[in-house]
Formats: C-alpha cells, structure tokens, sequence
C-alpha cells in the first residue's frame, strides 16, 4: 500500500489494475470483489431485509447491498462497503457510515460533482 492513491504496483511502479483499497478498512481488496456479477461469490440476500439472525444488525440500514459471500476467501462481505478481511469486524455503527458514505459519493456522481474522498478532481493547491 502507498500513500498516494495507488493500492499496488506492478513493474516500473504503474498502479495495478488488479486491486482497489477496501472502502472500509482501506486495506487492497481483489477488484474481482467489486463486480456485480462475479461468479466467484455468493449473494446471499438484503442484509437489510433477510431474516437470517447473523444479519440482524444489518436492519435498518438504508441503501445497503447484498451479502455477498466469497467462495476463494470463505467470507462474507458488502461490495463497495467492506472486504472478506473486515467484515466479520466491522460495527453496525461502521457500517451506517460507510453506507452514509458511499450514497454520499453516488449522489456527487450523478450530479458530476467530486466526492472530496474520491481522490478524483483534486486541485493542487499552490502555497
């Protein structure tokens, strides 16, 4: 991990096109774990709505995505929320603001605005 943007490098330090850091605990995560269709895991269901009692804490949260479960780590995660390494850790106070988070950055998405933790449209600013 560097402290620039950049998850991993490959040869010549060029960004690696094969990880993105966890939304969640920032740590490199596969990027094969953002894809809505991969077919390396699992949805399980709405963690907001199933009534499976390990989703419990899940209830209420609003905009949240499916469950996913990841059959080469054996773990559950939430795409663009948390990692298979995190989730099991992650609190439902995390979780309501990595939620609050990511519909914060859809928002300034859909209307062309920079998100201010997106990295993306960055001013340098002269001092």
């Amino acid at each position: 991990f560097v402290f620039d943007k950049r998850v991993a490098l490959t040869e010549g330090l060029k960004p690696s096109k094969s990880y993105v850091s966890c939304y969640g605990c920032r740590g490199p995560m596969d990027r094969r774990l953002l894809l809505q269709d991969g077919e390396d895991d699992k949805i399980i269901s709405n963690p907001a709505t199933a009534d499976n009692p390990s989703t419990k804490m899940y209830r209420g949260i609003p905009n949240l995505p499916p469950l996913r479960y990841d059959t080469q780590t054996k773990k559950y995660y939430l795409p663009g929320l948390t990692c298979p390494r995190c989730h099991s850790s992650t609190t439902r106070e995390s979780l309501e603001r990595f939620s609050q988070r990511a519909n914060q950055m859809e928002i300034c998405a859909r209307e062309g605005k920079p998100h201010f933790r997106d990295g993306k449209n960055e001013e340098k600013k002269e001092i």
